[in-house]
């Protein structure tokens, strides 16, 4: 489904203003509107919700523009969309590529007895996943492969699984048979596996199944492991060893057998895998599921004019009609399909139309075959147009190549070699502009060739075998006359998955990973003026196959992409994130020219210890890596500088050689710092940084620079009793916060992104993230993180053993890692590395991942597994009532790296993500964004969690809302229930990389939902909270330091609000520990749902609150829909600073007899209702009792309201 969300121009002149009004509203400052289709970017707002990146300044996506004079095929690259496709490859993208092709396409169909296997099963058995697998039931039975439009040969067919059978029917003997058809109906057999026993080898356990001749509920029944080979040609058998094929069946038969359960049927010839996906293949056509009736249609992208539509079939509709609509809702006859056997229909359409979308409307296919449509071309002015926004202008010693003259070609198209097209005299044809930094889908999607792949199902729109292929990126750039220096280089900060680089008709290098640097020197190469850089996109070696939940299941996390690490392993998808197409290939990173002198400098490291306790003082060694880029020695001066503090030494350098300077206070007195500001996390104090610097320099001359900042902070860790343990500055860290997958899931977020998601982080008193599997390789993250005061715990880029095999190029990846530790390690916001997720990594790969640490980051920790040994893991991951987290036992006692729910959007963020048509009830739709009933996250019992405690939901917004109310009740137990021994915990997860129905905090739009609050709470400092498994009333000191003489209270309320028992008293309470000062007593005549408030106070002044309600009925709360609806007063004031942040407040009063609850404060614009995102509050889904009232703040900056005017919105459980 599409979705229309053309932006807005806005007035770039702004009012500078402030308003105070005593209302629901704020009326602000706004510029002038637009017209519905107004296609001009603002320079100043960002480009609205849910667009990254947001920041005008870090997008360098084309501009899309109507072209209202040239006559042309105004469909040509626009996103199109179909009712259906036979498989993932020959989706509606291919319809409107420009590639005209008369060939049938390759594709494959899996049958049995069973008939055709839907299309997220087919390839189960052949995508090189462990766990995927396919089920054929009986004592006779078959599967067979039909190889569409092509053919393999193989040798050996292997195969991996499980057979269930009954051990009271098994006779003895079985039989595997393959075959091939002989053309006259009958079966050839090219390969045989008899025995006389039973297949496989016999395991321990037995399953439970239902019983075949239905006498009973279940039957439990036998399972044998098998791992069988079969070859082709033996045993007498009339063809020879080696078989071409399109056609292959496999025959099962055992006496007994009731299923056959295969992981893998692996095609092999000469030893090597035979590749039977159809998405090795490139053809240009959509294809139907079916053929009945059927549609395709193209988004224009704008109202246009056209009067004709050409379509190129390969099999196609002799009946049928084209379409015009204007909101692809109503749809308009144009004219009718003219039939006949030509394979191309021009059609004019009895003069012009206007309209922004064409469909083609099929309603009889040639040959009864399903549709084969190549090309739909659209005759007409209008359309949209992309146009290069300029790079940025060079500064001094440095151009960046961002944005420019980028341009982007599949492989298959191009011919040249990249010498060739790395010259000025190249032409490329048929290109696309291309958003550098950016993924190749990014770029595809920018320009309108694919719909979002983030909205309703728009992900089966875009094919799978378009972008599996290597891809030619070009840029032609301009150097000026007084840029050069000594040398020059051509910067990648990252690409995926490998590349050539070319420069002015001469290879310049290569790299190999996603996540390594490229450096080329290119000062041979580079001239004055007008030069050429072509980069040549290796695709990854092992893409795997499509993953597509359903409402039901989630499909196999991960596969065999994992082979292919140091990658984006994720991207072949997870139970969080859909697959990927094209895997995130692409220039993703920065790219730039850099000159220098003869000698560089790079990767500074800074470390302090500090004589703990005390804190007073530091000492600081300083180093960084040096190197001679010339063909003779040079002597010069390394000078550094942290704050205030200079120093420096004379270094001599032989010819090209590199090495690492150390300063240390030994030798510079000056690097004993008295009185540092220390860098803290969140919650501990300041993260405090100083600038920093090294700069080398010849006879007097800077030869090059690195400027920097330096947290002065010392790690520490022990692992005693097998338990991991982590201080800073000599006092215990307790890691509270989340695992993020990605940061966006195809790779858009920039500097204002991560700054957004960080501070949300540090807003909800977390203190660490976890980048899982070292996903992110954004230096603007760690920028982010060493500013807000949150640790990173650093993985590397290798998944659960059960997600992926690993690597097949080892050398590759410790070259990775070694790069990356270097890369990283100046930042102060680095906790600890890991080698593995929930497992182990290699011995080749957890020895070397050892050495890197210590060697170029050695005052940091490295464990090999993030849930084995000294920490733990492995979830839950569904949503459990809020009680039971405080009698998990696993991960109790040790810094736990995985546990989460389900996360529901809020329902405004639900209208972004479903289609009208998909929002209710929970179906597909809601499975492709992860809210699945099966699976980790178990969104049956959320659903079962729901019902029993607030009833049936009977509309998303219903559902929505009271999801709230279980996200802020079980986050907010998730961590609370970790006060017994306040070990460290990371929520799975905190960070959503597309629009997710699970596992975030806040979501994809950076709205915070209610569990953003919950944790926001349960994480303070100092905390006040109730134990539901011992009903006592405990403070937690998590960093706080010592606090004396503190009051804790707690009340027991009816729902009228009424003191049924209440108690107070007095405690002191020091940092690191967990007081139970309470026992709570809930007396026999309470009403059946009620309530617990409790507060803890200092001088007076209330440091920590929280209120619960609490039933007779365990988890039953559906008595408080009983409860009267209120009408609250709210005082709203607001202000605008200089720098265009806004601040407001609401004062929000009960004035009634009746508890108001989960009341939500919510900013949206005046002019257009939207919200305002992302906000910052105080405080959200919050009570109040009768006379209470609380005053909520909040902040949002001007250039995230489109240019309107604030309005204030109140609602709330049961507020009018």
């Amino acid at each position: 489904m599409k979705k229309c969300n053309e932006q807005q121009a806005v007035s770039r002149t702004l009012t500078l203003c402030g308003a105070m009004v005593a209302s629901l509203f704020l009326w602000g400052c706004s510029g002038a509107g637009a017209t519905d289709e107004s296609f001009e970017r603002s320079d100043y707002y960002t480009r609205g919700i849910g667009q990254y990146p947001g920041n005008p300044k870090e997008d360098f996506s084309p501009e899309l523009a109507p072209d209202r004079t040239n006559y042309r095929n105004i469909a040509l690259r626009r996103s199109a969309f179909n009712s259906s496709s036979h498989d993932y490859n020959l989706t509606a993208q291919l319809a409107t590529d420009g590639i005209v092709t008369d060939q049938q396409p390759q594709y494959l169909i899996l049958s049995s007895p069973s008939g055709e296997a839907p299309r997220r099963e087919r390839e189960w058995m052949i995508d090189e996943g462990p766990y995927s697998r396919n089920t054929f039931e009986g004592a006779d039975t078959w599967f067979q492969f039909d190889l569409n439009n092509y053919n393999q040969t193989a040798d050996e067919l292997r195969l991996t699984g499980t057979l269930i059978y009954d051990d009271k029917v098994a006779a003895e003997g079985y039989e595997i048979l393959c075959q091939i058809p002989q053309g006259d109906g009958k079966w050839v057999e090219v390969g045989r596996l008899r025995g006389k026993g039973l297949p496989g080898e016999a395991v321990r356990y037995r399953v439970p199944v239902t019983d075949p001749n239905k006498q009973t509920e279940q039957i439990s029944m036998s399972v044998r492991k098998l791992s069988e080979s079969i070859p082709f040609g033996k045993e007498g058998l009339t063809l020879g060893k080696r078989v071409n094929f399109s056609t292959m069946r496999v025959v099962l038969k055992m006496s007994g057998a009731h299923s056959w359960v295969f992981t893998a049927a692996d095609f092999y010839k000469d030893g090597q895998l035979v590749e039977m996906k159809p998405s090795q293949f490139f053809n240009s056509a959509w294809m139907s599921a079916t053929t009945g009736e059927e549609w395709l249609y193209v988004d224009l992208g704008s109202r246009s004019e056209f009067d004709k539509v050409i379509l190129h079939w390969i099999n196609k509709a002799v009946k049928g009609k084209v379409q015009v609509s204007d909101d692809a809702k109503q749809w308009t006859d144009a004219a009718e399909l003219p039939g006949g056997e030509s394979l191309r229909d021009e059609i004019a359409l009895g003069g012009s139309k206007k309209a922004r979308y064409v469909r083609v409307l099929m309603q009889q296919p040639a040959n009864d075959s399903r549709y084969i449509l190549s090309e739909l071309e659209v005759m007409g002015k209008g359309g949209l147009v992309p146009q290069p926004v300029a790079e940025p202008a060079a500064s001094k010693g440095k151009i960046n190549l961002s944005g420019g003259n980028w341009q982007l070609q599949r492989a298959s198209e191009v011919t040249a070699t990249g010498e060739k097209i790395s010259t000025p005299d190249f032409k490329p044809e048929n290109w696309i502009v291309a958003t550098v930094p950016g993924t190749v889908l990014s770029s595809y999607k920018n320009i309108g060739a694919i719909a979002d792949p983030n909205y309703a199902d728009n992900q089966s729109m875009i094919s799978e075998s378009f972008f599996n292929s290597d891809f030619w990126y070009r840029d032609e750039f301009t150097v000026p006359e007084n840029f050069k220096q000594e040398r020059i280089f051509l910067n990648f900060d990252g690409i995926n998955w490998k590349a050539n680089v070319y420069v002015n008709g001469k290879k310049a290098g290569r790299i190999e990973g996603a996540f390594i640097r490229g450096k080329f020197d290119v000062t041979d190469l580079v001239v004055p003026g007008k030069n050429v850089v072509a980069v040549e996109i290796i695709k990854n070696e092992h893409i795997g196959a499509i993953k597509e939940k359903n409402a039901q299941s989630t499909d196999f996390n991960g596969g065999i992409l994992g082979a292919d690490n140091p990658t984006f392993h994720a991207t072949i998808g997870w139970d969080w994130i859909p697959t990927m197409r094209g895997r995130n290939i692409g220039i993703w990173n920065d790219v730039f020219l850099t000159t220098t002198g003869k000698v560089t400098v790079a990767d500074p490291l800074v470390t302090s210890v500090l004589p703990l306790p005390d804190t007073t003082s530091a000492t600081l060694t300083a180093e960084v890596i040096v190197k001679n880029h010339d063909a003779n020695a040079v002597k010069g001066m390394l000078e550094g500088k942290v704050g205030d503090i200079t120093f420096q030494q004379p270094v001599e350098l032989a010819a090209g050689e590199e090495k690492t300077v150390v300063f240390d206070a030994k030798d510079f007195a000056q690097l004993k710092m008295e009185n540092p500001r220390l860098w803290w996390p969140k919650g501990y104090g300041e993260p405090n940084l100083y600038d920093a610097n090294f700069t080398f320099k010849i006879d007097d001359k800077v030869s090059d620079a690195k400027d920097f900042k330096v947290g002065i902070r010392q790690m520490t860790f022990n692992e005693d009793n097998h338990i991991l343990s982590m201080f800073i500055n000599g006092r215990r860290f307790i890691g509270r916060g989340g695992n993020w997958g990605f940061s966006e899931s195809n790779l858009n977020y920039r500097a204002r992104e991560y700054d957004i998601a960080i501070a949300y982080h540090a807003d909800m008193n977390f203190t660490i993230m976890r980048n899982w599997v070292g996903m992110i390789g954004d230096e603007e993250l760690y920028e982010a993180c060493d500013r807000h005061g949150i640790m990173i715990w650093q993985d590397f880029w290798l998944a659960n053993p059960s997600d992926g095999p690993d690597p097949y190029y080892p050398e590759m990846f410790i070259a990775n890692a070694e790069d990356y530790v270097k890369r990283i390690r100046s930042h102060a916001s680095i906790g600890i590395y890991c080698g593995r997720n929930e497992g182990f990594p290699p011995e080749q790969l957890d020895k070397a991942l050892r050495r890197i640490v210590k060697e170029e980051h050695g005052d940091i920790h490295y464990i090999s597994s993030s849930a084995d040994e000294v920490v733990s893991g492995h979830g839950p991951y569904r949503m459990l009532p809020a009680k039971e987290y405080f009698t998990l036992k696993t991960g109790n006692d040790k810094f736990h790296s995985e546990r989460g729910m389900p996360n529901v959007l809020t329902y405004e963020s639900m209208l972004r993500t479903f289609s009208p048509e998909g929002l209710w009830p929970q179906d597909n739709q809601w499975g492709m964004h992860d809210y699945t009933r099966e699976g980790a996250q178990g969104a049956t019992s959320f659903n079962e969690i729901i019902a029993k405690g607030y009833g049936e939901p009977q509309s998303a917004k219903e559902f929505s809302e009271l999801a709230q109310w279980v996200n802020y009740d079980g986050h907010r137990s998730l961590f609370e229930s970790r006060s017994q021994n306040r070990k460290g915990l990371l929520m799975w997860m905190s960070h959503s990389c597309w629009p997710s129905m699970v596992w975030q905090t806040y979501d994809y739009y950076f709205e915070p939902t209610a569990a953003y609050f919950a944790i926001k709470k349960a994480s303070e400092p100092l905390h006040i909270q109730w134990n539901p498994a011992t009903d006592e009333v405990e403070v937690v000191n998590y960093s706080a330091g010592a606090h004396k003489g503190l009051t804790a209270k707690v009340q027991v309320l009816n729902m009228d609000a009424s003191v049924a028992w209440e108690k107070e008293v007095t405690i002191d309470s020091n940092e690191d520990t967990t007081n139970k000062c309470i026992q709570l007593e809930f007396p026999s005549n309470l009403s059946k749902v009620h309530f617990i408030k409790m507060a803890l106070t200092e001088n007076g002044k209330v440091v920590s609150d929280n209120f619960y309600h609490r039933s007779l009925e365990e988890n039953n709360y559906q008595e408080l829909r009983t409860l009267p609806a209120v009408a609250l007063k709210s005082d709203v004031s607001t202000g605008k600073e200089a720098d265009g942040t806004w601040n407001g407040t609401v004062v929000i009063e009960n004035t009634t007899s009746t508890p108001a609850l989960m009341i939500r404060v919510n900013v949206v614009g005046e002019k257009d209702g939207e919200q305002f995102l992302p906000m910052f509050y105080s405080d959200n889904y919050f009570a109040l009792l009768p006379g209470e009232k609380k005053e909520v703040s909040f902040r949002w900056k001007d250039e995230d309201t489109r240019g309107n005017a604030p309005k204030v919105v109140v609602s709330g459980f049961n507020v009018k």
